[in-house]
């Protein structure tokens, strides 16, 4: 089995990734839950051109290995028209923290995580086993692990002895007491890694609270200037939130940015109630372009693609902006 690098620790506009949160992106995949695609440049829509089949962390890389991979797109890539990778993460998948939602295959495109191994699909590859423990190795100190190896030997080293010389029973219960201790110590430590995970989820909930803060403030202040109406917030905050929960490592801003400059684009007291309107979408439609003459082009896109979408398939407009961006 072959793995590939595909994103590493560090620092990003969309937030700082540590080793262990490397570690818990890998721990966390699971195909039967959520399978990751490859994809080319991102793309949100089309075929996939194969499957992420297992997941690891390799010390502040994270690695994963393919399947399903039509033999045209692994002849591209080896001809080197897909040099780059570039990954898109969830923050956090109904409840699971990080979690990897699909591996990106760059042409032209310049990846914003430098550094990774180019990709090469070559045969005949030997399997490698992976065999790893169901602790994380980093809630244990080496020194911690060496003294409880040594006190391990010990033990046994004077259960090898008494068996030899036929001690008295004083001697076993000496041992029982000492493997009792151990047993005592082991479950410490366990204990510590949940306190640590518990504090963790906590740190995860103000993070969340903050960017939930970040949201309002920002929406209050498009009501102020007359670009959103009261009766809008609600519906803009759960659209912020929900384009915030998927990010996008490529060379471009984020979604979430993208929604606020097209929202930051609307003229004055626009009413979202006629978005989705069949009604209304056929005569309104040289009128919303005179409206957004200022915006942006891309935002005007986002608009009528979104608009469109609203109408073809009967949904709301917060639905259909969310499905674009799926």
């Amino acid at each position: 089995m072959k793995f590939f690098e595909v994103f590493k620790a560090g620092t990003y506009p969309q937030g700082k990734f540590t080793k262990k949160e490397i570690a818990q992106i890998a721990k966390n995949y699971d195909p039967q839950f959520c399978e990751a695609p490859i994809t080319i440049d991102h793309q949100q829509s089309g075929p996939a051109y194969g499957w992420v089949d297992t997941v690891k962390a390799d010390g502040d890389k994270l690695k994963v290995s393919f399947k399903e991979v039509p033999e045209e797109f692994e002849q591209a890539v080896n001809d080197g028209k897909y040099k780059k990778v570039s990954v898109e993460l969830y923050r956090n998948l109904e409840g699971k923290g990080a979690y990897l939602k699909a591996v990106s295959f760059l042409g032209a495109a310049i990846p914003q995580v430098k550094g990774l191994e180019p990709i090469k699909f070559m045969e005949s590859e030997a399997d490698t086993f992976e065999f790893n423990a169901e602790d994380e190795p980093e809630q244990f100190s080496q020194q911690e692990i060496e003294d409880l190896k040594n006190q391990v030997t010990d033990l046994e080293n004077q259960l090898a002895t008494f068996k030899e010389s036929n001690k008295k029973l004083e001697t076993i219960k000496s041992l029982k007491e000492k493997i009792s201790a151990l047993s005592d110590e082991v479950a410490t430590f366990k204990e510590k890694a949940q306190g640590k995970e518990e504090i963790e989820k906590e740190l995860l909930d103000i993070k969340t609270s903050l960017k939930k803060k970040e949201f309002e403030e920002f929406i209050d202040k498009q009501i102020e200037k007359g670009t959103l109406v009261p009766t809008n917030k609600n519906i803009v905050l759960s659209v912020l939130q929900e384009l915030d929960n998927v990010k996008k490592f490529g060379e471009d801003s984020t979604v979430v940015l993208d929604f606020k400059s097209f929202i930051e684009s609307l003229p004055n007291q626009i009413k979202y109630g006629e978005f989705a309107t069949k009604e209304k979408q056929t005569d309104q439609t040289n009128e919303d372009v005179e409206k957004f003459a200022n915006a942006d082009e891309e935002s005007v896109e986002v608009f009528k693609e979104a608009k469109a979408l609203a109408a073809k398939e009967n949904i709301s407009f917060k639905d259909a902006l969310l499905k674009l961006n799926k």
